[in-house]
């Protein structure tokens, strides 16, 4: 239903149809997303590019609405009344509100109730969005991806500077891993008990993580990977082998595939005898044997675009526990008779994709 825009003045717009607007963008006073109105704002007069002679007093003007989405992201709300044609002098009138040191917003808009115009600081000749108020219903999923407060928190993260050291030439400081795949090649071992060509040919999924420096300044890269073979998933799981950190003494990560950049990661751990893992497909989870481990994996790469690839080379060492019985003997007998001690070696190449800036 359309407002009687005549009966309305400029406090009527701005609490009968654009407080109700920023609500429904997620904003309101007291919470994450807050909201200021009538905040006074100070400016000299060379802040609007003029000489500001001894005894001119600093100019002063209100901002009707700041939106805040972070700590140093915002855009903020000139509203003017139903009776008022919008014109050029009041799009910098709220341009200097949005332009306030003390504000630095990102987008401004500019109402009367029947008219809207959303603007990006730095254009003020051509609005980013215009709409009529019987028009904001079709505007609204619009706006929720310029000026909603998930919006604008993601273009001040995105837009930030990062003036930490970058963990390369032409990456940031920290970036986020969301995904990629790990290919096993070919696998040795000198225990009976180990198939080794079970894995050979298999894809494991890294499913996230990321890399950033780590307190004492090398680089770190932590990941998660779904092994491919069930077997392994869920013994991996019981021995805390989803996730890996990867160190490098290498001062940054290489962009050049002839000068790679290695990465080291090395877990120690045990996995007490009598815990419960399904070994065979369709067969219910059965009690396993004991083993301590010492799991070694070197990554050799670059990054190529929004990709680090490469090779791997893998290490696993076991040491198993005697004198565990699962209560079935064709699992017992053939574990009693090999050596308590198993190595495996292995090879195979990644790809892990970086969430890099455009």
């Amino acid at each position: 239903m359309t407002p009687n825009f005549d009966a309305m003045n400029e406090t009527d717009v701005r609490e009968i149809i654009v407080r109700p607007l920023l609500h429904r963008l997620g904003y309101a006073h007291g919470t994450v997303a807050n909201i200021r109105t009538e905040v006074p704002l100070r400016y000299d007069r060379a802040f609007l590019g003029r000489k500001q002679p001894k005894k001119d007093p600093p100019l002063a003007g209100r901002a009707d609405y700041i939106c805040d989405a972070t700590s140093y992201g915002r855009w903020t709300v000139e509203v003017k009344a139903p009776s008022h044609s919008l014109t050029q002098d009041d799009v910098e009138q709220a341009h200097t509100y949005c332009a306030h040191p003390e504000i630095s917003a990102a987008y401004f808009l500019l109402t009367n109730g029947r008219e809207f115009r959303l603007y990006a600081t730095a254009q003020l000749t051509q609005p980013y969005l215009t709409w009529t108020f019987e028009e904001t219903e079709q505007k609204i999923m619009n706006l929720f991806n310029v000026v909603g407060h998930d919006a604008i928190r993601r273009l001040t993260e995105i837009n930030r500077p990062d003036v930490n050291k970058p963990l390369g030439f032409g990456l940031p400081s920290e970036v986020k891993i969301v995904g990629g795949e790990v290919l096993y090649g070919e696998h040795y071992s000198d225990h009976p008990l180990f198939q080794t060509n079970v894995l050979k040919g298999l894809v494991g999924g890294v499913t996230g993580g990321h890399v950033k420096r780590n307190e004492d300044g090398r680089l770190l890269a932590s990941v998660s990977v779904r092994s491919p073979y069930q077997q392994l998933a869920a013994l991996n799981k019981l021995a805390g082998l989803e996730d890996f950190n990867f160190f490098c003494a290498d001062e940054f990560i290489s962009r050049n595939a002839e000068g790679p950049t290695i990465l080291q990661n090395v877990v120690n751990g045990e996995l007490p005898p009598g815990q419960k893992a399904q070994l065979l497909p369709g067969l219910p989870p059965i009690p396993v044997p004991g083993f301590k481990f010492t799991v070694s994996t070197y990554a050799t790469g670059y990054v190529d675009g929004a990709t680090f690839v490469g090779v791997l080379a893998f290490d696993y060492r076991y040491q198993l526990v005697r004198g565990f019985s699962s209560g079935n003997p064709a699992l017992d007998a053939p574990i009693a008779a090999t050596p308590a001690t198993a190595r495996v070696e292995g090879e195979g190449t990644f790809k892990v994709l970086l969430n890099l800036p455009a």
